[in-house]
C-alpha cells in the first residue's frame, strides 16, 4: 500500500467533529456525483428504450428491407412482385437475412351503417412472421385461413364502433366497384397511429384475389435481418440479388431499407442522440464542479495537516497524490450511490410503468427503458476518469501552502 493512499484512506475515514465544514463539502460532492450519474443512467436507459420501441414497431409493420415493384411506384396501376420460390430461397440464404415474407396490399373503404373510413388491406400468408402483431393483439386473433376474416386496429374499432365477431362491408374501386363482407376476428393496438389509423390485416389469398393476382405475386417482399445496424449493408447485398431483367410483366424491382421508407421517423430518433449528449455533458460538468468544490473545501480544512506532512519532509507531489486519492474516494462513493439510484428508478419504471405518456404523440403509452450494461459501464468509467483528471488542477493549491504559515493557520 502506497503512503499517499494510506494517508488518504485515514483522512477519509476520520470522524473528527471539528471538521464539519469539510464533511459537509464531501457529502455535497458525493451527492452531486450520485445525482449526476443517476440522471445520466436514467437518460440513456430512456432514450435507448424509446428508440428500441419505435424501431421494433416500425420494423414490425414493414420489416427491415422491402423489395417492391419500381414501376408500380411511378403509376397508379397495381403491379406485383413475382416471388418465385427460387428468388425467395436466394434471398433467405443471403448473409444477415433472418426471414423473408410476402405481403399484398389493397386500398379500400370500410363502411358501417353510420360511418366509413379509408383503409389499406394488408394480406399476410403462412410465411408471415406474426410475432410482432400477436404481441399487440388486445382481443381475438389474427386472420387464419378464412378469407372473410379481418383484424383491425383499436383506433379503427373505436372510430367505426366495431368489435370482435361483428360483420362489416368493404368496398374496392378499380374499373368498377366491388364489395366484400368481412367478420372482425381480432383487434390490435401498437400506438403507431400512422399505421393503426389505416391498416387492417386479412389473408394473403383474399387480398391477392382482390388484385386478380396468382399465389406467387405480392405487393412487397419483406426481409428481416439479424442485426439492425447492418440493415443498409444487407440491403445492398439484396439489391445485387434482385433480377436485372424485367419480370413476366415487364417490370423492374427496387430495394428500400426501413430508414429510407420511414425517413421522418428515423430522423426524429437521431435528434434524441443530440439531446442525450447535451444531458451527459451537463451532468458531467455538475459532477466535476461538485467534486472540485468539495476537494477545495477539504484542502482548506486540512491546511494544518498539509503543513505537518511538509514539515516531516513530504514533497508537493506526495501531498497532491494524497488529496487526489481522497478525491477518488469521493467519486467512487458517489458512483456507487448514483448507480443504485439510477438502476432502481429504471427497474421500477421497467417493471410497473409508473410514468405514462400520450401514445398519440410518442407512439408508446409509458416511458420505456432499456438496460444496456455496456453503456452504463461506459458512463461510470468516463465519469470516473473525467472527474479524476479535473482534480489535478485543485491539488495545485497544495504547492502554495508553506509549512510555517500552515501551522500558524492552525
Amino acid at each position: 500500500m502506497s503512503f499517499p493512499f494510506f494517508i488518504a484512506r485515514r483522512l477519509y475515514g476520520s470522524k473528527n467533529r471539528s471538521e464539519r465544514i469539510a464533511s459537509l463539502g464531501v457529502n455535497i460532492a458525493t451527492v452531486g456525483i450520485a445525482v449526476g450519474l443517476a440522471v445520466m443512467i436514467v437518460s440513456v436507459a430512456v432514450v435507448l428504450g424509446f428508440k428500441g420501441e419505435i424501431k421494433n414497431k416500425v420494423t414490425g409493420f414493414g420489416s427491415n428491407i422491402q423489395i417492391v415493384n419500381s414501376d408500380a411506384m411511378q403509376t397508379s396501376d397495381t403491379l406485383p412482385v413475382i416471388a418465385s420460390p427460387s428468388f425467395v430461397e436466394r434471398l433467405a440464404k443471403c448473409e444477415g437475412v433472418s426471414h423473408v415474407q410476402r405481403v399484398t396490399r389493397k386500398a379500400g373503404i370500410l363502411k358501417t351503417e353510420t360511418d366509413f373510413q379509408g383503409i389499406t388491406f394488408t394480406g399476410i400468408g403462412p410465411d408471415y412472421d406474426t410475432t410482432f402483431l400477436a404481441s399487440h393483439i388486445v382481443e381475438g386473433h389474427l386472420p387464419s385461413t378464412a378469407d372473410n376474416q379481418l383484424a383491425i386496429s383499436q383506433a379503427i374499432s373505436d372510430a367505426l364502433q366495431l368489435h370482435c365477431g361483428d360483420k362489416v362491408f368493404a368496398y374496392f374501386f378499380d374499373t368498377d366497384i366491388r364489395m366484400r363482407r368481412y367478420q372482425i376476428s381480432g383487434i390490435y393496438q401498437t400506438n403507431m397511429m400512422q399505421f393503426d389509423n389505416s391498416t387492417v390485416f386479412a389473408t394473403l389469398r383474399s387480398v391477392n384475389g382482390l388484385n386478380s393476382w396468382d399465389s406467387l405475386s405480392c405487393s412487397t417482399l419483406e426481409i428481416a435481418v439479424t442485426d439492425f445496424n447492418r440493415t443498409e449493408d444487407i440491403a445492398d447485398q439484396v439489391a445485387r440479388l434482385k433480377p436485372d431483367v424485367p419480370d413476366r410483366n415487364g417490370c423492374y424491382y427496387a430495394v428500400y431499407s426501413v430508414s429510407e421508407l420511414y425517413g421522418a421517423i428515423f430522423d426524429w430518433l437521431k435528434l434524441l442522440d443530440l439531446n442525450i449528449w447535451v444531458i451527459l455533458g451537463l451532468m458531467t460538468c455538475v459532477c466535476c464542479f461538485t467534486v472540485i468544490s468539495g476537494l477545495l473545501i477539504l484542502i482548506l480544512e486540512r491546511t494544518a495537516t498539509i503543513g505537518i506532512l511538509k514539515a516531516l519532509g513530504a514533497c508537493n507531489g506526495l501531498v497532491r497524490r494524497v488529496f487526489l486519492h481522497y478525491g477518488v474516494f469521493i467519486i467512487g462513493r458517489g458512483l456507487l450511490l448514483g448507480n443504485a439510484i439510477g438502476l432502481l428508478l429504471c427497474y421500477v419504471q421497467w417493471q410497473w410503468h409508473l410514468f405514462p405518456l400520450d401514445a398519440t404523440s410518442y407512439y408508446v403509452d409509458h416511458v420505456p427503458v432499456a438496460f444496456n450494461w455496456l453503456a452504463i459501464l461506459g458512463l461510470n468509467i468516463t465519469t470516473l476518469v473525467i472527474c479524476t483528471v479535473t482534480l489535478i488542477g485543485p491539488t495545485l493549491i497544495v504547492s502554495h501552502i508553506r509549512p510555517v504559515k500552515a501551522l500558524k493557520f492552525d
